[in-house]
């Protein structure tokens, strides 16, 4: 929802850096409910604080992940 106000009164860029900063302590990220990811201006400014995680040796994890298709054994 504060992405949506943000839209409204022209502080996204200041939500995505107060994000930023608070992810900056983060070894494990939980993401529980990924239907906003659905959004594709959200993910495309939210994305490169994930891959900035990962990058520090953290973890993101998504509690909704694809399913994989199953390996065949050699």
């Amino acid at each position: 929802m504060k992405f949506c106000d943000s839209q409204l009164d022209d502080s996204t860029h200041e939500l995505f850096e107060r994000l930023e900063i608070e992810l900056r302590g983060i070894d494990d990220l939980r993401l529980v409910d990924t239907a906003w990811l659905t959004c594709q201006v959200f993910r495309d400014r939210l994305e490169p604080l994930l891959i900035s995680v990962q990058a520090r040796g953290g973890r993101v994890t998504h509690f909704r992940e694809p399913i994989k298709a199953a390996e065949s054994d050699p």
